[in-house]
């Protein structure tokens, strides 16, 4: 856990919340177990998840990067995955055993982030929340806690078409709460996603396994740049 002062030019005028890791615990956020279970080389289901492949204009992406600005469907990503498996994994994917593995993954919701969220609501915060996410899970994760009670401002990397670290996200989401990027805290848990942001000016914290301890990074920012807590 981290946090990277900007410039301290006026107060703070918005915070940027990320969903996975921030407001949620990661989801499948240690793929190490299933790999021993099933006997795969370690690193090979992350490696066959997220990994590079070929897209069909012949640039090198990622099959997760395209799905999560979506621009391939989950069904194609799936099939992806078990057309690449034996020669990551050595041999085919279990798929039965990967499903069952990823339905038990279920979304755990940390809730003093959410209560933080609220009270910044209250305050006249402006706020937003920017997710890399995947379109057909839209359903799923907005049911964990109440999105649109509390976020005014909603982007999700799967409706732009771009994703985190790409700075046109962050600039995206600055321009639609009206705010510069120097007058914004962001948080996140990834850190090529918090170097990008602050490589524009916003105020950073990378959130780690202890959500109070990272949302006293927040509001040490918050009350440095001129915001009065209560």
């Amino acid at each position: 856990m981290s946090a990277t002062p900007g410039a301290d030019v006026g107060a703070i005028e918005a915070v940027i919340f990320d969903y996975g890791g921030v407001i949620s615990v990661r989801l499948l956020g240690d793929l190490s177990h299933f790999e021993s279970a099933m006997g795969y080389p370690r690193g090979s289901v992350t490696e066959l998840m997220f990994g590079p492949s070929a897209s069909a204009d012949g640039d090198v992406a990622h099959d997760f990067h395209r799905l999560e600005t979506g621009h391939l469907s989950l069904g194609d990503y799936l099939t992806g995955l078990e057309r690449r498996a034996p020669e990551v994994l050595g041999r085919p994917l279990d798929f039965e055993a990967y499903r069952a593995f990823t339905a038990a993954s279920a979304i755990a919701v940390h809730w003093p982030v959410v209560h933080r969220v609220r009270r910044l609501r209250d305050d006249g915060m402006r706020l937003a929340l920017l997710t890399n996410n995947v379109r057909e899970f839209g359903g799923a994760w907005r049911a964990t806690f109440p999105v649109d009670e509390l976020f005014a401002t909603v982007v999700d990397s799967s409706e732009v078409g771009m994703r985190k670290p790409d700075p046109a996200i962050y600039e995206h989401t600055c321009t639609l709460l009206e705010v510069e990027p120097s007058a914004a805290v962001f948080l996140d848990d990834l850190p090529e996603n918090v170097a990008a942001a602050a490589a524009l000016g916003l105020e950073t914290v990378q959130f780690g396994v202890d959500p109070v301890a990272s949302l006293a990074q927040l509001d040490a920012i918050l009350e440095r740049r001129g915001v009065r807590l209560r």
